[in-house]
């Protein structure tokens, strides 16, 4: 067991709480490809990870001897807050994108002979091995979904880099995929896509230009869908970042958004906002080294970059990882929500040694 706290963590963490409402979206046009992401949360903690390619790991999850073992092929940038390999959403060197989203509706599959891995190191692994949406699709032969009694159910939004985009559920037990003809709307909230689709195509005055008044699902999609649709792309990268932004707030739900971040698929830079910091910072994927010599490195996801425009970005550590997560699972709110967590810290250190540079 102790091998699997990390898992442990997140059943907790995700038992304890209610559903989430966040949105996504792309905007795109010819190759100017952005995915916008609006984390809608009680915590906006978080860590910011620069994964190095070429590393050998094995999935997290409670039966080791159904866990997933594979090879990194790629490098990636992850929004991680329950700390290294368990990203909420991010993107890899190839110009992936996964994004995750609350669904009540999923049903995880049930076990069989493929091995499994758990719902958010399913975003890690598809971004260490896939560089299209294809090979997300293709990889549902070889890996399948932990089915866990945990609470929380999730569905994803996955983009690459040739603009190809789809909606992943898992619905009834299997895979469900909308792409292609299948995808008019750009978009993803917190029903299946079918149905928000559904409405929109029958009330396309629902995307109107009034403040979202709660937290359903379908108006936030439908606002969302429909400024996707609207984006006639810029010159200049700095505006079409900001009307991504612009569609984030529009869809935002008020202090309670945690993240608000915009991918820029085509040109493989990343922009983020905080709740605690409304700073704009970005990450640029061209200049990193993702070489299997180089150590995973992470930044703060609040730190502010230097006034030369760098984010200082540190190499991971035990002592690290310790310190960020000690001060996560120590927050009232959290305590009140699920309890004293923090006499998990030490075997997921544990659990995270064991991976290492392929040879």
């Amino acid at each position: 067991m102790k091998r699997h706290a990390l898992l442990a963590v997140l059943v907790c963490l995700f038992s304890a709480v209610t559903a989430f409402p966040c949105t996504t979206f792309v905007q795109e046009s010819g190759h100017h490809i952005f995915l916008g992401k609006n984390l809608d949360w009680d915590w906006d903690d978080g860590m910011v990870f620069i994964n190095p390619k070429h590393i050998y790991k094995f999935a997290i999850v409670m039966d080791v001897q159904r866990a997933a073992r594979w090879t990194s092929k790629y490098g990636s940038v992850t929004f991680n807050q329950f700390g290294r390999e368990m990203p909420f959403g991010g993107m890899n060197e190839a110009g992936l994108v996964i994004e995750d989203m609350w669904l009540d509706g999923t049903q995880y599959p049930q076990p069989d002979a493929r091995p499994e891995v758990n719902m958010l190191q399913w975003i890690q692994y598809q971004l260490d091995n896939c560089s299209t949406v294809a090979e997300v699709i293709a990889s549902d032969k070889k890996i399948r979904l932990e089915n866990t009694p945990v609470r929380a159910r999730i569905h994803y939004l996955v983009c690459d880099a040739t603009g190809d985009c789809a909606t992943i559920e898992f619905l009834d037990g299997k895979m469900r995929v909308h792409r292609g003809k299948e995808m008019p709307y750009h978009a993803l909230a917190n029903d299946p896509y079918s149905s928000e689709a559904a409405y929109l195509e029958a009330h396309p005055q629902g995307n109107d230009t009034k403040p979202l008044a709660d937290t359903d699902s379908i108006p936030r999609f439908c606002r969302a869908a429909t400024r996707a649709a609207d984006f006639r792309p810029s010159k200049s990268t700095a505006k079409n970042v900001a009307y991504a932004f612009d569609t984030l707030n529009q869809v935002r739900q008020g202090n309670y958004t945690a993240w608000q971040i915009v991918y820029d698929i085509s040109g493989r830079r990343i922009y983020w906002r905080t709740r605690s910091n409304h700073k704009e910072r970005s990450i640029d994927l061209n200049t990193i080294d993702f070489a299997s010599n180089q150590p995973v490195r992470f930044a703060n996801i609040q730190s502010n970059p230097s006034p030369s425009g760098t984010l200082a970005f540190h190499d991971w550590t035990e002592d690290g990882q310790r310190a960020y997560l000690e001060h996560f699972f120590n927050q009232k709110s959290l305590k009140q929500e699920v309890g004293d967590v923090t006499w998990m810290i030490e075997p997921a250190l544990l659990l995270l040694r064991t991976y290492t540079a392929a040879r």
